[in-house]
């Protein structure tokens, strides 16, 4: 029994994970962002882009013999960011994970909208920033969520 075609989530977020991974590695500012497809297992770089917590639901779609459903797919996307020094820093780690986060939103917004045909469309639906200090100076992390919309017909 071939089951590949319950739910598309790990499809998606393998192919988000890939083109990140390829966005980032491709620009000059971005080429040492430190990309995983789980939790990082190191911090220390000082730009961050993880995957987490992917989340489906589904629906009847058409009536057919094969039963097709309408998936709809969200990821949480974590972008950190940051850098030693004080309260100036906070700012600088703010605008840095900000533009990464752009950088992404855009890529699946305009560039790959179907995340190389794993599904429909992509957008960026909701994001979260806080900024606090640690032992080194100051990190901004964002929680990204991307909601993804696909046809399972299989």
């Amino acid at each position: 029994m071939d089951l590949t075609q319950a739910t598309l989530g790990l499809a998606f977020k393998k192919a988000f994970y890939q083109a990140v991974k390829t966005l980032m590695a491709e620009g000059y500012e971005t080429e040492h962002v430190y990309v995983v497809f789980g939790p990082p297992a190191t911090y220390n770089p000082e730009d961050i882009v993880s995957f987490g917590r992917v989340s489906s639901g589904q629906a009847a779609a058409t009536m057919s013999t094969n039963r097709s459903r309408e998936e709809t797919l969200t990821i949480e996307v974590t972008i950190s960011c940051a850098l030693g020094g004080d309260e100036d820093a906070a700012l600088a780690t703010s605008e840095r994970s900000t533009e990464l986060l752009r950088r992404i939103e855009r890529h699946v917004r305009m560039d790959d909208t179907t995340l190389g045909g794993t599904v429909r469309e992509c957008v960026l639906t909701s994001y979260e920033s806080e900024t606090e200090l640690t032992d080194e100076g100051m990190a901004t992390d964002i929680a990204a969520t991307f909601t993804a919309k696909a046809r399972i017909t299989a």
